[in-house]
């Protein structure tokens, strides 16, 4: 901390004396609006902290399929208790809702074609508290698998 104010003292000494009084007051203003905004963001973030998990994270189409089948299961936790529903992204209909709850879990079956992006809504406003995206990939792994020649073959 000492090394740190002594260092601050020695740049603004060296600011005011190069460059002037108006640019040291602007260096001295923007290093303690960057030294004073963790502060700022911490105080309000932990009332709105809303988390949301989905298992499993990948979803792989298998070969001479057009699409992924997976059991989801989404884990969403809160610090407060809130109105919140859940619902995948591009479908008006959701999937549930809950009632003054900090915490909640759902379970589906789900086949896509597509990415899957699932979102926690604020129940009143619509608004996006938390979303989770689960990429559907498209791969055959029978070409990247076969062996062209013996691993002991010199040609």
């Amino acid at each position: 901390m000492l090394k740190t104010v002594t260092e601050f003292r020695r740049l603004s000494g060296t600011a005011f004396r190069a460059v002037g009084l108006s640019m040291a007051v602007r260096l001295v203003s923007v290093l303690l609006l960057w030294m004073g905004a963790p502060a700022l963001l911490q105080a309000t973030t932990p009332d709105q902290a809303v988390t949301l998990h989905a298992q499993p994270r990948i979803c792989v189409v298998p070969a001479g399929e057009q699409s992924c089948s997976l059991q989801l299961q989404v884990t969403w936790t809160s610090a407060t208790a809130r109105n919140v529903c859940l619902q995948l992204h591009g479908q008006s209909a959701t999937l549930q809702c809950w009632q003054a709850q900090q915490s909640g879990s759902f379970s589906m079956m789900l086949a896509q074609t597509e990415n899957i992006l699932i979102q926690l809504l604020d129940a009143q406003n619509l608004e996006v508290l938390s979303e989770v995206d689960i990429p559907v990939i498209k791969r055959d792994l029978r070409d990247t698998r076969r062996r062209r020649r013996h691993a002991w073959s010199v040609f």
